[in-house]
């Protein structure tokens, strides 16, 4: 059996913009849980807004999370506190509801009882909503305890761990300081790790740009003077200096040529097979991610809708929306492209009002995000 590197567990992360009346909660992941194994290419894919960035910056901890659990190497490195505040506020309010019941019926059965039996009915009642409080402490007490842990847990910076973590980011310009060398940009990460040794940095960052297919002349030029492509690459060697386990790679492509989007895919898919390297590939071109991945996610506002190895993905594709990505997926083929048939993606289509929808294994391996009643229509569908 793989092992598991990562593990996220009802990630939810939360955005509040404005105060008071104006104030707006954007739900930019809302509950979402896969693992990734070692050694694989995990594809995360959606349309622009969709929460795939910002589940990869929260897994790095750029973001503190609002809710939910992540583990890297089976330690947790970060832990939202808003489902606990919330259990708590549910625990108060439901003692609360059972206090005013048990109240109410003592009210009833006094005003029926006689002088004499009164005391006994007021003491059997008080008994019973001291229970119902001792309990609701005991609950409130045991979350209480959990959320400094959790605090702690997303503030430490244990290099040790987060040093195996690293990410490329999608805009090869913008992550890319103008004021610093390559060198500089590349080594920045050894020296952060704790290398002082400078014969050892420029010994790495050479090696590095080698493994990239950059020249160890480069290392003393600025960003300015690359092309979009050589500029991917130097952000990849960033990532690749400190000899991480595991890469989040945002888009890697996305911004630049076709050509140049191949050499990339490629390099990546050199390193994956000669470090091990498990890479979480953040895309929204399907192409590419069935080219790249071993697994498949597909994420539609904030929500984890479907997940499947890549050939049963393509080969099943349940939920709506996937099958609405994938008939935007163009093909070099003529005669299929003048025949090809568009599928829109109409949320309305799901009746969540009392049937609520959870993420199921309808196979092994096959996850969606379906009620019970759309889980019956896709096992049909499957047959």
């Amino acid at each position: 059996m793989a092992e598991t590197i990562l593990s996220v567990r009802n990630l939810k992360q939360h955005f509040t913009t404005g105060l008071g009346r104006n104030k707006l909660v954007v739900k930019a992941v809302d509950d979402v849980s896969f693992d990734i194994q070692k050694g694989e290419v995990f594809g995360l894919v959606g349309e622009s807004g969709c929460g795939k960035t910002t589940t990869g910056r929260t897994i790095i901890k750029l973001y503190e999370p609002t809710d939910g659990e992540v583990y890297f190497l089976g330690e947790r490195i970060s832990a939202g506190t808003i489902g606990i505040k919330d259990q708590i506020k549910d625990e108060k309010r439901q003692a609360a509801v059972e206090i005013a019941a048990l109240k109410e019926t003592m009210a009833q059965e006094l005003a029926g009882a006689s002088d004499s039996a009164k005391a006994g009915v007021q003491d059997t009642y008080q008994a019973k909503i001291k229970e119902v409080e001792l309990k609701r402490d005991a609950v409130i007490k045991t979350l209480k305890r959990d959320i400094p842990k959790r605090k702690e847990d997303t503030a430490q910076d244990n290099r040790s761990i987060l040093n195996k973590m690293q990410m490329i980011f999608q805009d090869p310009i913008a992550s890319l300081n103008p004021r610093m060398t390559v060198k500089e940009i590349i080594a920045e990460g050894l020296r952060i790790a704790g290398e002082t040794k400078e014969k050892v940095i420029s010994e790495k960052v050479q090696d590095v740009l080698k493994t990239v297919g950059l020249l160890p002349e480069h290392a003393s030029r600025y960003p300015h003077e690359f092309s979009g492509g050589q500029r991917q690459r130097i952000g990849i060697a960033r990532a690749l200096v400190v000899n991480p386990e595991f890469i989040i790679a945002d888009e890697p492509i996305s911004a630049l040529d076709v050509s140049i989007q191949a050499q990339v895919i490629n390099l990546l898919n050199d390193l994956r097979k000669d470090f091990g390297i498990t890479i979480m590939f953040i895309a929204h071109d399907l192409s590419v991610v069935k080219y790249f991945a071993d697994r498949i996610g597909v994420m539609y506002y904030g929500k984890l809708v479907e997940l499947a190895d890549k050939d049963e993905l393509f080969k099943n594709p349940l939920h709506p929306y996937t099958k609405s990505l994938l008939s935007a997926v163009p093909l070099p083929d003529p005669q299929y492209e003048r025949g090809r048939q568009r599928i829109k993606y109409d949320p309305t289509v799901h009746d969540y009002s009392a049937d609520l929808p959870e993420l199921h294994e309808i196979k092994k391996g096959h996850l969606i995000y379906a009620n019970q009643a759309e889980i019956a229509a896709y096992k049909q569908e499957l047959k």
